[in-house]
């Protein structure tokens, strides 16, 4: 059996001619007449061609903002951990580990805790697409919340991993105010459940912020909403994430064929790893193929890998556009015309957090301190006491059997 790569031995078939031309002839136009380049993308928004956006991000819009993306080498938050002695990296954010030591990922969000970031410039941009009636929807793997910080409506956002919003004791369920959670994290402390139960016990389950962890499914509201929204979409901006983290990755491909995907990031991420061929070594692959030849069906296989086809020759509708992205949606703002609209809400934001951030200071203890839902500190609703109560029960029904 032959050790030489499947791409060597695409070279060596007998009814096919792979061109070893490497050169990327840059592609004008996409299949629905937009040239692929800020200019050209900013003047089919403008002529109306472009109504419905769909905007992806992760860490990496939040970066100048001061928090730190995950996998950036020697900056980013996995290359940070060492101080926390995990087992990996990733063990932070998994339920199981938290479950049995909270320490680690509590003394990381005291760090984290939205309030003490100010939203960028990139989220004043997403914001203006809502405020232009473009934007369909803002999907983010983020879990600062810097969105809502900057006014993006609620409604267009989707949390996909989740955020520091909101909370829930993971033992109980009850829901908690997320200053109660930040003033006890900002002690040092690790959250637990102040709830009475019937039997005069204190619940003392953990009160995790409702960040999706590794072992937890993604919110309903994340399937449903992106299996609505993306074949709706007639543009696609992608904005600082690695796109590395299943399913959200996988939604660059839900668009439709013909839409065109802007990748904003420091290096390309998503692209596909299937050959990179031109339209004539295809049709030479198809040929084949049809006369039967096992290596090109094989072959023919591995061309329908999905992902970004930057840099690849028969690439048709995706852009990079390099560096980071403040400056880049700026120089896209400057190409749509709306550089002063712009400005107006990154100095609106500013002033806003300001103004926040000198309130967070004065919160009174009730905010602090009491479960949302309840509205009192140690007594949860009957809804919560007959869900708490059927939990210990079929706790309650194992230990027996």
């Amino acid at each position: 059996m032959s050790s030489k790569p499947e791409d060597e031995l695409a070279l060596e078939f007998s009814k096919v001619k792979i061109s070893e031309e490497k050169k990327d002839p840059q592609v004008k136009k996409s299949p629905g007449g937009i040239s692929l380049s800020l200019k050209g993308v900013a003047k089919a928004i403008k002529d109306g061609k472009i109504k419905n956006i769909i905007v992806m991000t992760g860490a990496g819009i939040s970066c100048s903002a001061g928090i730190p993306d995950f996998r950036t080498p020697g900056t980013g938050l996995y290359s940070q951990l060492e101080k926390y002695k995990l087992p990996t990296p990733e063990s932070i954010f998994t339920i199981d580990y938290f479950q049995t030591n909270p320490k680690p990922f509590c003394t990381l969000a005291k760090e984290l805790y939205p309030g003490n970031f100010p939203p960028t410039p990139t989220h004043c941009f997403i914001r203006l697409l809502a405020e232009k009636n473009l934007l369909l929807r803002n999907f983010t793997q983020n879990i600062d919340t810097l969105e809502f910080g900057a006014g993006i409506p609620r409604e267009k956002v989707v949390q996909a991993h989740g955020g520091f919003d909101s909370a829930h004791c993971l033992k109980c369920d009850t829901e908690y105010h997320p200053n109660y959670v930040k003033e006890i994290l900002v002690n040092g402390d690790v959250p637990r459940c102040k709830v009475q139960r019937r039997s005069g016990n204190t619940c003392r389950g953990l009160v995790k912020p409702d960040i999706v962890f590794f072992g937890e499914s993604l919110p309903q509201r994340f399937h449903e909403l992106s299996a609505k929204d993306f074949p709706n979409c007639d543009l696609l901006i992608i904005m600082g994430t690695s796109l590395q983290v299943n399913p959200f990755a996988g939604l660059i491909d839900d668009v439709k064929e013909n839409v065109v995907r802007m990748l904003f990031n420091r290096e390309p991420a998503g692209v596909s790893d299937a050959p990179d061929l031109d339209d004539k070594d295809i049709a030479k692959l198809k040929a084949a193929a049809q006369e039967g030849d096992i290596r090109a069906l094989i072959f023919m296989q591995r061309l329908k890998k999905k992902g970004l086809r930057i840099g690849k020759r028969n690439n048709t509708r995706d852009i990079f556009v390099k560096g980071d992205c403040d400056p880049c949606v700026k120089e896209f703002a400057k190409e749509l015309g709306w550089e002063e609209d712009l400005e107006k809400i990154i100095i609106e934001v500013n002033e806003e957090f300001k103004k926040s951030s000198s309130k967070t200071s004065r919160t009174t203890e009730d905010d602090k301190s009491r479960p949302s839902r309840s509205g009192e500190e140690e007594k949860p609703s009957a809804k919560e006491e007959g869900k708490s109560s059927s939990k210990e029960e079929e706790k309650e029904k194992e230990v027996k059997k």
